[in-house]
């Protein structure tokens, strides 16, 4: 784990500006196209920590998409929010089909069952 926090650590510049520039496309992407601006500004730290984490991740295991150093940079950050991303929407739609599980199984009583009996007026 500390290892891990080193490498954050020592990630250099470009990598979190490349980061950022892509969150913030998805942030524009999730805010206007989809129209979830609280689920654009909540998905922003996971999409920056998916963006940093990803060439970490690459450089751990000696995996290089291209030979150019600032390229295979901007692709594994690419890689990592797009990964992301996925599990962000993934979530969200699992959180739907559970909610609407729920809304199915939910017994509503009548409205008339729980008010008590009323009298109508009698005119006498």
């Amino acid at each position: 784990m500390q290892d891990l926090l080193w490498q954050i650590r020592d990630t250099d510049a470009f990598t979190f500006y490349i980061a950022a520039a892509f969150v913030a496309a998805v942030f524009w992407f999730i805010r206007e196209i989809v129209h979830a601006p609280l689920l654009a500004i909540v998905s922003v730290p996971f999409l920056l920590l998916g963006g940093i984490l990803a060439p970490i991740g690459f450089r751990r295991a000696m995996v290089s998409l291209t030979y150019d150093r600032d390229t295979n940079t901007a692709a594994t950050v690419a890689v990592g929010v797009v990964a992301a991303l996925l599990v962000i929407v993934s979530i969200n739609w699992l959180w739907a089909l559970l909610l609407e599980h729920q809304a199915r199984r939910a017994r509503i009583e009548p409205v008339a069952a729980r008010s008590p009996a009323r009298r109508l007026p009698s005119n006498r």
